[in-house]
C-alpha cells in the first residue's frame, strides 16, 4: 500500500535551516528531502519514516520547503500554472504522480476540501491529523478520517464535512535521545514554543516567572526558545529571556540539556493537555513540569512520570524544590520515558496507525 504523507513547517524554521544548511537549496530534489528528514523537525508526526515496516511504500512532501518544491517541478520539465499558488499547484502534482493508496495532511486547514479539488487520482483514504484550533471556513468535505486527541475536533469534525475522527496521539521515537550527542545538562529551567493571541495563559506564566528572577530567592538558569509570530503582544520580562525559536535536531539537544522543561498549553484546549511538547519531553528523558489539566493521566502520572502545577506560585515552588533534589527529579524524568516506551513510541503509533488505515480505507 502506498502512503503519501503531505507535511507543513513554520517559515521560520524552513529560514532557520537554510540559515544552518546554506547549501541545501542548490542540491537536488532528493538531497534536500533527505536532509530535512535527517533534521527531525516535528519528528512525532514524520510517519513516512517509519512505517515501511508495516508494509508501506512511503513519500512525504514538505509543501512549505519551497526551495526543494520548486526543484522537484524542474526536474519533472513542468512548470507552474498559477505562480501565486505554488504550495497547493506543485503538491497536487506530487500527490497524482506519486497515486498514494493513502493521503496524509498532516495541516489540513491550509490544505483542506479546496486543495483535494485539485487532485486528478483520488486515494482510498485521505486522511489528516489536528490538534488545534480550527477557523470556522476550513473544509473537510472529502477528507475520510481525521485523528486528534483534542475533544474539539471531535465535536466540530463531523459538521467540517469529514466522515470520522478517531482518537490517536503521535509518538516518539526512543532511539532519539542516544543519537543526540551527549552534552551534559545545559540550563535549569527551558521552556520551547510560541506566545502569541491563543497563548494568553502562557504568556502570563512566562511573564511571571521571568519577573521572579528579580528575587533571590528564584536563583536558576531560565531561557525561553519563542516562536513570536506577533511580537507585539510579547512582554518585556518575556523578551528579556527569549533566546529565539529552536527547531529539529537543535530543539531535540535543548531538551535533551534541560533539567527542567516546562510545557503551557494553548487557551483552546480548555482543560485538556496532550501537546506533542509532552510527549517529546518524556520521551528524551528529561523531567517535565506541566501545567495541570483534567486528562493529564492519559498522559502521565503527576508526581510519578511528570510534575504538574496549577498556579504561579505552585509552579515556581516545584521548580525549587526538583533543582535542589536532583536524584527525586531525575528518578521522575527515567520514570516518564519509561511511559513513553510504553504508550507513546512511534513504534506503537505506526502500529496503530496502520490498523486504522485497514480500518477505514475504502475497498
Amino acid at each position: 500500500m502506498r502512503f503519501l504523507q503531505l507535511f507543513p513547517f513554520y517559515g521560520e524554521y524552513i529560514a532557520d535551516f537554510h540559515r544552518r544548511f546554506p547549501d541545501t537549496a542548490a542540491q537536488p530534489y532528493a538531497e534536500q528531502k533527505r536532509r530535512l528528514v535527517q533534521d527531525g523537525y516535528s519528528i512525532v508526526h514524520m510517519f513516512s519514516r517509519y512505517l515501511a515496516p508495516q508494509g508501506f511504500e512511503t513519500d512525504i512532501v514538505f509543501t512549505e520547503f519551497e526551495s526543494a518544491q520548486r526543484q522537484w517541478l524542474r526536474e519533472q520539465g513542468l512548470s507552474l500554472v498559477d505562480p501565486a499558488a505554488w504550495r497547493h499547484e506543485i503538491a497536487a502534482a506530487q500527490v497524482n504522480a506519486f497515486k498514494p493508496d493513502v493521503l496524509y495532511v498532516t495541516e489540513p486547514v491550509g490544505f483542506d476540501a479546496r486543495f483535494l479539488a485539485r487532485l486528478t487520482h483520488r486515494p482510498r483514504l485521505v486522511m489528516g491529523w489536528k490538534a488545534a484550533s480550527i477557523p470556522p471556513q476550513t473544509d473537510w468535505r472529502g477528507f475520510d478520517l481525521i485523528l486528534s486527541n483534542f475533544a474539539q475536533t471531535f465535536e466540530r469534525g463531523p459538521a467540517l464535512g469529514v466522515k470520522q475522527v478517531e482518537f490517536f496521539t503521535p509518538g516518539f521515537p526512543m532511539s532519539l535521545r542516544d543519537e543526540l550527542p551527549n552534552e551534559g545538562k545545559l540550563i535549569d529551567v527551558s521552556f520551547i514554543g510560541s506566545v502569541s493571541s491563543e497563548h494568553l495563559t502562557r504568556t502570563r506564566y512566562l511573564t511571571d516567572l521571568s519577573k521572579s528572577q528579580l528575587t533571590g530567592e528564584n536563583d536558576f538558569s531560565l531561557g525561553y526558545y519563542l516562536r513570536t509570530a506577533e511580537p507585539d503582544l510579547v512582554p518585556v520580562g518575556i523578551a528579556i529571556h527569549n533566546r529565539g525559536g529552536l527547531w529539529g535536531s537543535d530543539m531535540a539537544r535543548l531538551l535533551k540539556g534541560s533539567r527542567i522543561a516546562l510545557n503551557i498549553g494553548v487557551d483552546h484546549a480548555k482543560g485538556e493537555t496532550g501537546n506533542m511538547r509532552m510527549i517529546e519531553t518524556g520521551g528524551m528523558g528529561t523531567f517535565l513540569l506541566t501545567e495541570y489539566q483534567d486528562n493529564i493521566r492519559r498522559y502521565f502520572e503527576p508526581g510519578v512520570e511528570a510534575e504538574t502545577f496549577a498556579s504561579q506560585g505552585e509552579l515556581e515552588e516545584k521548580i525549587r524544590h526538583y533543582l535542589a533534589n536532583p536524584d527525586e527529579r531525575e528518578a521522575i524524568a527515567a520514570r516518564g520515558r519509561a511511559r513513553c516506551r510504553r504508550d507513546f513510541s512511534m513504534e506503537l503509533a505506526v502500529v496503530r496507525l496502520s490498523e486504522l488505515i485497514g480500518k477505514h480505507a475504502r475497498t
